[in-house]
């Protein structure tokens, strides 16, 4: 029987947790986040050690300098700490595994926001030594991969027959939540070849883009193209599900090709070609009708009781701050213990879905969930 967070917590200490790249964009988002929970004793930590003790002071919380390449650094950092939350900027493609692995051999739980399908597929042969020190270790927790997938599992119990999800991710043309180093890792996420499950497998898919309507403040068509994520993998294991695509996109199908066009010509390939091409992507994002929010949709069909349903969830909020609200939620349910395999996972696999969307329908977002008969 799980005890109640009340209970368990009066028998122990509070949690100490350790957010790495605390102080940027998404990492201080998040230690503000967590600074605010009475049971979470929150540490900032990163390289610059002056960022680290500024944000600190306004959060009246400890600090600590760790270089994640460094394997020494990484020990003196992780002392008597439960949980480790990692907001590296990034790229995290062909990025080290040392953090996670250091977090195991210690015998501490971690998560990070890393969105890359190479980074994943790392991480997942992590699992054995995770499992052997009894630890979990949770990979791809932001806004797209993270919590689509969440969402998709919360509804899995509702479907007598589970025919079709497609899964919509859409960045706001302000685009406040992109990075230079975010740039950087999108030239390897596009790079992974789309699939859709169809058949009972992974195939091709037959049409590339489409043009959705997708409401306030999307107003315009929004033309997405085919994308896959290395959690969305795990889920026909997960579910019986007869179709599954993903699809992303730009509220400004303009400044969407100029991404695109960017990535292949390389500019990507150095920290001063990232930054020109986000200069030029935030320029183009000025129009009145632009927005910073970005969405997460999910068309759900089903049959319930033998009658069909579409269930249509819908999240809008600032991409960082749905990013920070991932990895937030799911420390606290690990220190409630609502979480309990041990290992090295994706979402899908291991998070309560329900209960976290029930969490993050509490935040400051735009969440809402609609089902009709068909």
């Amino acid at each position: 029987m799980v005890r109640s967070r009340h209970d368990r917590l009066n028998n122990m200490n509070e949690q100490k947790v350790l957010v790495v790249g605390g102080y940027g964009t998404v990492g201080s988002l998040v230690s503000e986040l967590l600074a605010t929970d009475e049971y979470i004793e929150l540490v900032v930590a990163g390289r610059n050690e002056s960022k680290a003790r500024k944000l600190a002071q306004t959060l009246q919380c400890e600090w600590r300098t760790i270089d994640i390449s460094n394997a020494p650094s990484i020990s003196s950092a992780l002392q008597d700490i439960d949980v480790i939350i990692n907001c590296f900027s990034g790229p995290f493609t062909h990025a080290p595994l040392l953090l996670p692995e250091l977090a195991a051999q210690a015998g501490i739980h971690y998560l990070d926001v890393a969105g890359s399908y190479e980074y994943a597929e790392r991480f997942l042969k992590l699992n054995p030594l995770a499992a052997k020190n009894k630890v979990t270790l949770i990979t791809a927790l932001g806004a797209s991969p993270g919590i689509p997938g969440i969402a998709l599992m919360s509804a899995k119990d509702d479907f007598e027959v589970f025919e079709s999800a497609n899964v919509m991710f859409v960045l706001g043309a302000k685009i406040d939540g992109i990075s230079a180093s975010s740039l950087k890792e999108l030239k390897y996420m596009f790079a992974v070849k789309p699939l859709v499950w169809r058949d009972d497998q992974w195939m091709p898919p037959k049409d590339s883009d489409r043009k959705e309507y997708l409401g306030k403040p999307f107003e315009k068509g929004i033309y997405l193209g085919i994308s896959l994520t290395r959690d969305l993998l795990i889920i026909p294991e997960l579910i019986q599900i007869n179709e599954l695509s993903f699809w992303s996109g730009s509220q400004s199908t303009s400044q969407g090709i100029a991404m695109l066009l960017g990535l292949k010509l390389g500019l990507t390939k150095s920290d001063r070609g990232a930054q020109f091409l986000l200069n030029v992507l935030k320029r183009m994002g000025q129009a009145k009708w632009a927005t910073s929010d970005a969405l997460i949709k999910l068309e759900l069909m089903g049959t319930n009781r033998g009658i069909g349903q579409k269930r249509t969830i819908k999240i809008y909020c600032e991409e960082n701050y749905m990013t920070a609200l991932a990895p937030v939620i799911i420390c606290q349910q690990l220190i409630e213990e609502k979480i309990v395999k041990h290992g090295a996972f994706v979402p899908p696999e291991v998070i309560p879905a329900g209960d976290f969307m029930d969490r993050l329908g509490n935040f400051p977002i735009r969440y809402s969930v609609k089902t009709e008969d068909i």
